[in-house]
This record gives C-alpha cells, structure tokens and sequence, in this order.
C-alpha cells in the first residue's frame, strides 16, 4: 500500500502538467478547469456520501465561507493561471518548476505573519529564488522558449497557493480532507466558469480522443486517485516522506514534458530546475518534525499546500 501510495503521488501529481496542457491545447484554458473541477468535485462528493452518508457534506456557514475563500485562491486562481500560463507559450516541464516555488513563498509568508524560520529554511528560499533566475534569465534571455507572462502568471498562481495554503492552515473547516476536497473542487468550477465569461470564453467540448482522455486522466488520476493517496500518507507515514512529492513531482513533470510533446530541455532548463528542485529539498528537510506523526490539524495543513490536482 505504502509503495502504490507514493508512487501515485509522485507520478500522477507530476504528469498533471502534461494532462493540462493536452487539455488546453483543444479547449480555452477556465472553460477546461471549470469542466476538470466540476466532475471531479461531484465523484469526490460521490465518494464522501458513500463513506460517511449525506451528512459527511454538511458544514456550517463559517465552514462554507473558508472552503470559498480556499477553494478560490488553491484551485480556481491557482490551476487557472497556471493554465493560462501554459497557453501563453510556456513549457509544461518549466511551469511546474515555477510552481516548485510555492515552499519558498510559504516561508516567506510566514516571515511576514511573525514566524522566524531556521537558518536551512531561508538558504532553501534564496537557493530557490536563484533556481527561477536562472530559468527566466538564461532560458528567456538566450532565445529559447520560456516566455516572462507565462512565468509571471505561474508565480501569480503559486502566490495565490501559497496564501491559500496559509488561510487553510488556520481557517475552521471540515475534519475530513475528502469533504474539504469536494467542495473546493466545486468552488473551484463555479470560479473557473466565471473567468472563462470574463474572458471571452466560449462553451466548447469539442475535445479529440486524446483531448478526452486527458480530461478524464485529470479528474481520475490526479483529481481523486492521487489526492486520496496523498490523505492515506498523511495519516500513515512521516511526513519527511510524504513529502518527498515536492522535489519528485517537478522532475516527473519535466521528463514526460520532454517525451511527450517534445519540450526542450536545455542547460538553463536543466541547471534552473536542478536549483529549484535542490531549493526544496533543503527546506522540506529544514521544517521535517522531530516525530514521525503529525497532528490532524498540520496534516490538515499540509494538504492545502499540496496540489490537489497540483500543484498544477
């Protein structure tokens, strides 16, 4: 179980990036989330109602209001500009080294709100930083293919799960992590949907073969298979393993990237994304507990710092 967990996690999370862009290659970038969302937020509340009957969906009104506000900031804002990033011309290997980013911007953030971050934790965030210059800089700068709006629109979206995250972490909200799934899910449709109106959007499910298989790949496998792995590990292993996702993901994302659709990976990819993926490495095992469990509550957290569908 412990090996098909993590090896869901690593793989599913990281081919997300590849799913999405095969989606948006056909379809307008929130017109795909909002239908990606919808679906998968109506199996999880399947999956819920199975589990715990009907009353495993009731939730308060102060409840309600934080699964808006996340759901908005993690899966609305975060997928979607990641998307739109994507469709601006930027590889999926490289956005989710972008979005690889999220760790060092939660540190950040927790600077500002009073914390005071170890030593290891603040060289990972500048390590980091270092990695994203390099990628916009050399991969931009020398004429390849990292264009700067898709990468600013990346680091929107990490910044919007980075606070996401963060409001998660203190916010009331359900105990169960599916329950907590479903509803941002569906948030996150209703939220997609709206900016495809703004933007011009028109309803269109006109995918191919490939177009549809890679639609319901992101709603099954990473949406729901992926994300109910993640759940099992949290309760169930250390969380320096768990999180061994963070720095696996990007590199999974950047292979099928370059097999798949033939994305360039060139040195300033190559070196930029070995700096990132290092960056993260140093602060994952900077902040790892000295005990091998966790509470509900920071497993709760966590969660919400994870993509849920993912970090892409």
């Amino acid at each position: 179980m412990l090996v098909a967990c993590l090896a869901a996690v690593w793989v599913l999370w990281g081919s997300v990036y590849l799913g999405i862009r095969l989606v948006i290659n056909e379809v307008d970038p929130f017109q795909a989330m909002a239908q990606r969302f919808l679906v998968a937020g109506l199996l999880l509340t399947v999956v819920v109602v199975v589990r715990r009957g009907p009353a495993g969906m009731r939730v308060s009104r102060r409840e309600l209001g934080a699964l808006v506000l996340t759901g908005v900031l993690l899966l609305g804002l975060g997928n979607g500009l990641q998307a739109l990033g994507q469709v601006e011309g930027l590889p999926s290997g490289v956005a989710a080294l972008v979005i690889a980013c999220v760790p060092a911007w939660a540190v950040l953030l927790r600077a500002v709100t009073g914390d005071r971050p170890p030593l290891m934790t603040w060289a990972g965030v500048v390590v980091g930083f270092v990695g994203l210059v390099v990628l916009v800089v050399l991969g931009g700068g020398s004429g390849g293919t990292i264009p700067l709006l898709g990468v600013l629109l990346c680091v929107v979206a990490s910044l919007c799960w980075t606070v996401g995250g963060h409001l998660q972490g203190v916010l009331r909200l359900p105990r169960d992590l599916v329950t907590i799934a479903a509803y941002q899910q569906l948030v996150a449709a209703c939220c997609s949907a709206l900016l495809a109106v703004v933007s011009g959007e028109r309803l269109d499910v006109g995918y191919s073969p490939r177009g549809w298989a890679a639609l319901g790949y992101l709603v099954v496998a990473c949406s729901i298979v992926a994300f109910l792995a993640f759940a099992w590990l949290l309760t169930h292993v250390p969380l320096s393993l768990t999180a061994t996702h963070a720095y696996v993901n990007p590199v999974v994302a950047v292979l099928l990237g370059w097999l798949v659709l033939g994305e360039p990976v060139g040195l300033p990819v190559l070196l930029g994304g070995s700096v990132v993926v290092g960056a993260v490495v140093l602060i994952v095992l900077a902040e790892r507990p000295p005990g091998a469990r966790r509470s509900a509550a920071v497993r709760q957290e966590a969660a919400a710092v994870t993509p849920i569908t993912p970090r892409g």
